[in-house]
């Protein structure tokens, strides 16, 4: 309403602008109307990200860090589940009012893709920054900032660091069973190829889904992704000589074995 209400006091004071305004507007509900048979929606910007090797199962990308607008699906302590379509609507509204205006400035800012969900329950908006908003200026508060950790509905602005992720492609809708099964498989392929996964042995694998198309797309071409964090092979080659320098001795604690004179000491079994 806020929106609109700006819009025609615009008019007003600039008749001339009517017909350029309508003609955008004709121009965008054209593109929204073609988006319902595309992929990958037209018109909307997301995260800077460089294939770096793909296979027929899934991308190894190298993400630029970025900016997004993040918020609870649930309240500390309870669970969340991509089926809670309750849940998932009044996460994404409460991102929407964000770039709409709820924030300290006022400020209405562009829709973006895709939208993500990540494996503890966040929402997040990527935030698209303009030639006025650069990496020295901050992006709007919003007016109802989250105070605690994992506070439903509240919105927080978070800076998501550059990743290295193994992402997979899968159609249709996103539901807690087949984000499951898409999860396995990624796991699966990347175990077969040698791919590492990027967290400590022993811990829940963690996971983001993206998803990039409006609600009204048809399923068999909607666009949605799951992302597992990995290692390059710098890091599984850096990982592999300190398996092998442990499995021979060999630590760091070594490599200044001299003693004052400069000389090597002779290992301790050497008479």
């Amino acid at each position: 309403a806020k929106k609109n209400f700006e819009t025609f006091q615009g008019d007003l004071a600039n008749p001339a602008r009517i017909p350029e305004r309508l003609s955008k507007q004709t121009a965008d509900l054209a593109t929204e109307a073609k988006n319902v048979f595309l992929e990958t929606p037209e018109g909307l910007v997301g995260p800077t990200y460089k294939v770096v090797a793909s296979s027929d199962n899934y991308e190894i990308r190298d993400y630029e860090g970025y900016t997004v607008a993040s918020t609870s699906m649930s309240k500390v302590g309870e669970p969340y589940s991509m089926d809670d379509i309750t849940k998932g609507g009044a996460a994404f509204n409460a991102l929407a009012a964000y770039l709409f205006g709820a924030n300290d400035e006022g400020r209405v800012m562009d829709m973006t893709t895709p939208v993500s969900t990540t494996s503890v329950g966040e929402m997040r908006f990527f935030l698209q920054k303009d030639e006025k908003n650069d990496m020295n200026v901050d992006f709007p508060t919003p007016l109802s900032p989250e105070d605690t950790f994992n506070e439903q509905g509240a919105v927080k602005i978070v800076e998501v660091s550059p990743a290295r992720l193994a992402v997979a492609k899968f159609t249709g809708f996103v539901t807690e069973g087949e984000v499951s099964r898409q999860k396995d498989a990624l796991l699966s392929s990347l175990a077969l190829d040698g791919v590492e996964v990027d967290t400590p042995h022993g811990t829940v694998v963690p996971h983001i889904i993206f998803q990039y198309n409006p609600p009204y797309t048809i399923p068999i071409v909607r666009r949605n992704e799951i992302a597992i964090p990995v290692r390059s092979e710098e890091e599984m080659e850096n990982q592999d000589l300190k398996s092998e320098w442990k499995a021979t001795g060999v630590d760091e604690e070594d490599d200044n074995n001299e003693d004052e004179d400069g000389e090597i000491e002779a290992p301790s079994d050497v008479e």
